[in-house]
This record gives structure tokens, C-alpha cells and sequence, in this order.
């Protein structure tokens, strides 16, 4: 299956089995083991550290961080009855960018605002709590959008969500996105779609660059 990493580029890799290369990862990663089985009613934003945020435990006791996560709640984008297929198949455009742009506001703006959390944290906070609809964008991630993306798509800026979304919705990433995240869910993984699409991406910059340190290895799990 071919996935592609921005919706705003050509770049794409290949993943001959992605339901065996996202057990794999389940298997042999703390970070299942410790993160993605937290049952969801008792997630909370400490547990990002166990995806490897490294935030240090004052910021969760910090009145403003308490204050904005409460604030966060409200967003359109987080309504309890929402997820990413209704998000990308029962809204326009217009009104998809219109969630965005709130959340970008209100919620990634006001966590950058604390002193210690960046995009890669405030994000892993954030999908801790709401796996179902809000991405992660790590570092490498970021890198990747800047470089081949838009070297202006700094943290703070609304268009690396814009993008995410996009491009799960278009071209094969949906489908393929949506066939893999069945079987995950029929083998009883518990992985959101999201998180499914998380791994893959994290395993692909990862793959690139291994090649890249390792110029003689032969990949059969990713290929671009």
C-alpha cells in the first residue's frame, strides 16, 4: 500500500504489510505497552511523557496549564460525538478549516504560550486525551514539512494541520488508511486511526533515516 506523507507534495512511500509492520511496532514498544492501552476514561495529560513528550511535572501542576486545558474542552473539534470520520466526511472545507483554525487559536496557541511546551508536546498532550481526531506532529515531522513543505510552516501556524487532514482525506490515504485500521481493530490492537496513520509516518522517517546512515541496508517493510 502506498501512503503519502503531505498532501501538498509528491512524496509517498510504500508499505508492502502495514497491519504486520504496526504489530510489530505494538509488540516490540514501550510506548504501547505503557501509552496506547491507558483506557481513555482514565488518560491524562501527564501520560504524554509516556509517549515520550518529556514534560517536567510542574507544567501540569501550573494554574495557567490547568486553566487552558479546561478551556480546551470547548472546542468545536474536541464535541465528544466527534471523530475523524465525521470530521473529514461530514464537514466542507470551509467548515473543517474553520475547526482547525479555533483549535490552532484556543488550544496549540495557548499551550505554546507556557513556557516548556512546544508543537511535539503540545500535540502529544493533546492526542493523550483525544486520540480519535487530534494527530501528533513530532519534530522529525515537523522537519520534514519544512523542508519539503513550506519553510515558513513553523510551530504556531495552522497550515501543518491544515495539511494533515487534507491529506488523509485525499487521494488513497483514506482508503488504504481505513482497510489497515479494520484489520487493526478486528486483531483487537485498540489503535484509533490517527494512531494507525501515527506509526506509519514514525516508521517511514524512521526507515529514511536508517538508509540514510546506512546506505548498503535493504528495506522489504518501507520503500519510497
Amino acid at each position: 500500500m502506498k501512503f503519502r506523507l503531505f498532501s501538498t507534495d509528491k512524496l509517498s512511500f510504500e508499505v508492502p504489510d502495514p497491519v504486520a509492520l504496526i504489530e510489530s511496532h505494538c509488540i516490540q514498544s514501550d510506548f504501547y505497552k505503557n501509552f496506547d492501552l491507558i483506557p481513555l476514561e482514565k488518560r491524562k495529560p501527564e501520560h504524554a511523557n509516556k509517549i515520550g513528550a518529556r514534560i517536567k511535572k510542574e507544567i501540569f501542576l501550573d494554574s495557567e496549564f490547568k486553566k487552558a486545558m479546561k478551556e480546551i474542552e470547548n472546542l468545536k473539534i474536541l464535541k465528544p460525538d466527534n471523530n475523524l470520520d465525521k470530521f473529514l466526511g461530514n464537514l466542507d472545507v470551509n467548515q473543517r478549516n474553520d475547526y482547525i483554525k479555533e483549535f490552532n487559536e484556543k488550544a496549540i496557541q495557548r499551550l505554546l504560550d507556557i513556557d516548556g511546551i512546544g508543537l511535539s508536546k503540545a500535540t502529544k498532550i493533546l492526542h493523550t486525551l483525544h486520540p480519535h481526531i487530534i494527530p501528533i506532529i513530532d519534530n522529525p515531522l515537523q522537519e520534514m514539512y519544512i523542508e519539503k513543505v513550506n519553510e515558513q510552516w513553523a510551530a504556531g501556524k495552522p497550515e501543518i494541520f491544515v495539511d494533515y487532514y487534507n491529506n488523509l482525506k485525499e487521494g488513497d490515504n483514506w482508503k488504504h488508511l481505513s482497510e489497515v485500521h479494520e484489520e487493526i481493530t478486528r486483531n483487537n490492537f485498540g489503535l484509533t486511526k490517527v494512531r494507525v496513520f501515527d506509526i506509519l509516518w514514525w516508521s517511514y522517517l524512521r526507515a529514511k533515516k536508517r538508509k540514510q546512515e546506512q546506505k548498503s541496508i535493504k528495506l522489504s517493510s518501507i520503500q519510497w
